[in-house]
Order: C-alpha cells, then sequence, then structure tokens
C-alpha cells in the first residue's frame, strides 16, 4: 500500500485530494489519503473537513499547531502502507501520471525525489519576491539535483520507505519554519541511504507576500542557529556545506564582516521595501537573512561562536 501524506496549514486541498483519488483509481496498488490539519482558519477546516467523507480518505484535525515537524512525524505514525508519499498542501502534481511514475519506482529506492516546479508569473508585486525566489533557488532537472542528491533534497515532494521513515523521521526540536528537511537529508546520508531524483515535480501554488515569506526566512535562521546546536561538532562543518547561507556566514565571519552586517538591520525599512517590489533582489534578500545571522551570534549564540 501506498500513503500520501498531506500536512494541512490554512489551504484548500480538496482539489489535490480528489485529482490524487482520481489518478489512483487507475493503479493497481492500494491507496491511502491521510489529511492532517495543523490548526488552520476555520474556513479551511471547514473546506477540508468533507474530505474526510470520501472514501480512501482519513482527515484529522489537531486543536493546537504542534508544527512542521510533528505533523508530519504524526502522518508516518499512523500511516498504514509500506511506502509513504509526502507532499505539501499548496501543491498539485504537474502529470496526470503523477502516481504511477512513483509507483513504478517502488522498491527500487528507500527514498525517492521528485521536485518541484512553479507557474507563471504573479500578477500581484508583493508575491513576485516568492516566486523569483523559488524558480531560481528550487526549481531544476532531476540530472542537475542528482549531482548533489542530499543538497537538493526537500520535504514538499517525496517518497520514503514507511520503516526507514520510523525510525529517521523529522527532528521535533525544530520549531518554526524552515530546514527541518535538510536535516533529514543529512540523516539519510550518514545511514547511506540514497536519495534517488527524477522529474516528477508538484507545482507549487501557494505564493506567501513578500512579508510573510521575510518573516519565514526569519524563523529559518533560527533554526540554522538551533541544528548547529544539537549538532555534534564534528558534524556541523558538514551541515554548513550543505547549506550555502551558513558557508557564506563562516566566509563573512573569518573576514571580520559580522560587525557591520549587524548593522544592515538599520536599514531593514528600505530592504523591505526593495524587496515588495516589481524587481525584488535576491542578493538583498539573502543578505538581509546574514545579518539576521549576524545579530544571532553577537547575542551570545554560543554554537556560533563554536563553530
Amino acid at each position: 500500500m501506498l500513503t500520501i501524506c498531506i500536512p494541512v496549514y490554512n489551504f484548500d486541498v480538496t482539489g489535490l485530494v480528489r485529482e490524487l483519488l482520481r489518478q489512483a483509481n487507475g493503479l493497481d496498488l492500494p491507496v491511502e489519503v491521510l489529511v492532517f490539519d495543523d490548526f488552520s482558519q476555520p474556513y479551511c477546516r471547514k473546506k477540508n473537513a468533507a474530505l474526510g467523507q470520501l472514501p480512501q480518505v482519513s482527515y484529522l484535525e489537531f486543536d493546537f499547531n504542534i508544527g512542521r515537524s510533528r505533523i508530519r512525524n504524526r502522518l508516518g505514525d499512523i500511516a498504514s502502507g509500506e511506502w509513504l508519499l509526502f507532499l505539501d498542501c499548496d501543491t498539485m502534481p504537474e502529470s496526470p501520471d503523477f502516481l504511477a511514475r512513483y509507483v513504478q519506482l517502488l522498491g527500487q529506492a528507500d527514498v525517492v525525489y521528485g521536485g518541484r516546479v512553479y507557474g507563471p508569473i504573479p500578477q500581484h508585486r508583493e508575491l513576485m519576491l516568492r516566486w523569483h525566489y523559488g524558480v531560481r533557488r528550487e526549481c531544476s532537472r532531476a540530472v542537475i539535483r542528482q549531482v548533489r542528491p542530499y543538497k537538493s533534497f526537500t520535504s514538499s515532494n517525496f517518497v520514503i520507505k514507511r520503516e526507514l521513515f520510523l525510525s529517521a523521521r523529522f527532528n521535533e526540536a525544530l520549531s518554526g519554519y524552515g530546514h527541518e528537511d535538510t536535516l533529514l537529508a543529512l540523516d539519510l546520508k550518514h545511514r547511506g541511504v540514497d536519495i534517488v531524483h527524477i522529474d516528477n515535480p508538484t507545482v507549487h501554488l501557494g505564493l506567501e507576500p513578500a512579508a510573510e515569506f521575510i518573516e519565514k526566512a526569519t524563523q529559518g535562521a533560527h533554526n540554522l542557529a538551533r541544528i548547529l546546536h544539537m549538532l555534534p561538532k564534528r558534524q556541523r562543518a558538514e551541515f554548513e556545506r550543505s547549506v550555502k547561507l551558513l558557508r557564506t556566514f563562516r566566509i563573512s565571519r573569518r573576514a571580520g564582516l559580522l560587525y557591520p552586517l549587524r548593522y544592515v538591520f538599520r536599514a531593514l525599512p528600505l530592504i523591505k521595501r526593495q524587496l515588495m517590489g516589481q524587481r525584488p533582489l535576491l542578493p538583498l534578500f539573502d543578505l538581509y537573512v546574514l545579518s539576521l545571522l549576524a545579530q544571532l551570534y553577537s547575542k551570545g549564540w554560543d554554537v556560533l561562536r563554536e563553530y
């Protein structure tokens, strides 16, 4: 059996689930769909709750937000299938043969990542930052991703053997947004588990406004610091190599640039104004996150002093 695991937060997944069920009807393999809502707004919960009446679908709502790592782990715990397909709620399969392509590979690899793509350029200015970031930083063909299989992995669209997932899992010490999948990929690498990349993408639909995406980037920077704090000293350098931002941060620290980076925050209103515009500059977005790491360092994150 294949269990499709969909963690939901403030998004209508009725179209996604119905498309997956349509594709599942053409498979020889039995499929179940688990939809777990992580305390979304009432409107989304009302829309998605009706999915629980569909055959093959189990719908569950949490009474409070448990976070990205925990809800994915709960999905894996409850799943009945030997194989798990994790999908972000704000996605849609690009191909009508999306499930069939994954099923053909079951048993040939323990982890398969299908990739992601983005739709046409948005009309609304406030969505431009997220779209440009996604297109330039998150989209690449499998042949390119396979060169660095662990660095190119994300949790938005992947299949994993349930037995393996239950032993690896997402690290629940992380809160907020960002890098739980980076840490999972590092763990899979240490276990000697290959990640196979294929061209079987989902289309990312949930473009956040620039202000929301900047806030998520702030949470991601804090998670980077938490991960460095959690990892044994010998593994920190390896984790740093898997995150371009940390490589740049280390170079900046050694060059004595952290002090001036801290004062980038004084220009934060100007930076946000540019990033919320029609032509956001991704290097400026990177500079913002680097300056945040510099702030964390200056406030006494011992882990950043050591690595």
